[in-house]
């Protein structure tokens, strides 16, 4: 049979059994509709969790140092991080050969920040001057501090785009002076909006010293709560990582089995694990749409299989006027493949229809993926395709003499 007359057949076969035809395009749809939903959700997810991430470490071929060891947890600020992680020691990991920079931070985040009848509470940074190149960060205005003012310990600060909503919401803040703790500092320069971090709290509600100012003038202590070390080499990461282990328990006087006063993280092998969850996560909801999509195979093999025996006298009447039983075979094989793809293709309308509406409730941008859906139409011509075997087999193997007198 020529394509247009097989398509005109499973048309009609579609409008003459609309039950029938709604229950086997449903099976299909909803199917396609979790696969190509679910799959894409999961990608956009795992794009907007690696952003964000991103957005706090910054860039990938650093490593994090902390002091406390690993039971240490939440963010570390000069309040609850030991004393354990020096000057000296960003020093001596700098002399490393396998070390690019280093650098150094102390932070606090209960400090009330003024300005005239305004007050805010950011967290509180004191940085060193190399601190925007390894984190990739930028700034919208201004200009960061120097070397020469980070010696000098020079009363000067860059802030997020929060706090200057907060403090300077109707003017310029460069150039005015906002008061630390009590302490002046002049604002020189405004940070490029960072956006979410990975628990979804702002990045942006911040305010970035010196740290030799915010550690003699402000916080009067000698201690980090931080220190990043850019690699020469980020395939080198894990080797780095225990020599750097090893020359701080070296200069703290640790050996077994006493444990670490410090912890040495690798933020790209916290985000490999963090998407490796994400990974097993979308693989067992894609688990949940491929089945769902076999149950929707199986509807249509089990229903077909019944239209074979009330459309016996039909298939009689074809065959007893020439139709070979290929022609049968193609036939209904057509019919589960027209039926498969009308509920891949409204499977597909529906799931994308869905992550537009999410996006939209979520007040997000869409990310809609072309793989997902693409994946789901030839799925479902490929499930059509298998459960309309035995129904189109059954079918050509009917006798047409007694499909005619049955």
């Amino acid at each position: 049979m020529k394509i247009h007359a097989l398509i005109s057949q499973a048309t009609r076969v579609t409008r003459r059994y609309p039950l029938r035809s709604t229950l086997m395009t449903g099976g299909v749809l909803i199917g396609i509709a979790s696969l190509a939903l679910l799959t894409s959700v999961g990608e956009a997810t795992k794009h907007l969790t690696m952003q964000r991430f991103k957005n706090m470490i910054g860039t990938f071929d650093t490593l994090m140092v902390r002091p406390g060891g690993a039971k240490s947890r939440g963010m570390p600020t000069l309040v609850n991080v030991p004393p354990t992680l020096r000057f000296d020691d960003a020093q001596a990991i700098a002399q490393l050969p396998e070390i690019k920079s280093v650098a150094e931070m102390q932070s606090a985040f209960d400090i009330d920040i003024k300005y005239r009848d305004k007050t805010a509470s950011p967290g509180v940074f004191g940085v060193s001057p190399n601190w925007l190149a390894l984190r990739s960060d930028e700034l919208a205005e201004g200009n960061f501090f120097t070397e020469e003012q980070n010696s000098a310990l020079a009363r000067v600060a860059v802030i997020g785009t929060d706090v200057r909503s907060a403090l300077f919401p109707e003017e310029d803040p460069l150039g005015k002076t906002i008061r630390i703790a009590e302490v002046p500092f002049q604002v020189i320069g405004i940070l490029q909006s960072r956006g979410a971090g990975p628990a979804g709290g702002s990045l942006d509600n911040v305010i970035l010293i010196p740290v030799s100012t915010a550690s003699r003038r402000l916080f009067n202590r000698d201690y980090l709560t931080m220190l990043i070390a850019q690699l020469r080499d980020p395939n080198q990461a894990d080797i780095v990582t225990s020599e750097v282990q090893t020359l701080l328990r070296y200069r703290h006087s640790i050996r077994p089995p006493e444990l670490d006063d410090f912890t040495v993280t690798n933020p790209r092998a916290t985000m490999a694990r963090v998407t490796q969850a994400g990974n097993t996560l979308s693989r067992i909801l894609t688990g949940v749409s491929v089945l769902a999509l076999l149950i929707g195979g199986a509807v249509i093999m089990g229903l077909m299989s019944i239209a074979v025996s009330e459309r016996r006298n039909e298939v009689g009447v074809r065959r007893s006027v020439g139709a070979s039983q290929s022609d049968i075979v193609v036939q209904f094989m057509f019919e589960a493949l027209f039926v498969a793809l009308m509920g891949g293709l409204g499977g597909v309308a529906i799931g994308c229809g869905a992550v537009l509406l999410g996006a939209r409730m979520r007040m997000m941008p869409a990310n809609l993926l072309w793989q997902p859906f693409a994946q789901g139409i030839v799925l479902s011509l490929v499930i059509g395709l298998l459960c309309g075997i035995y129904p189109a087999w059954k079918a050509s193997r009917i006798d047409p003499i007694q499909a005619i007198r049955f």
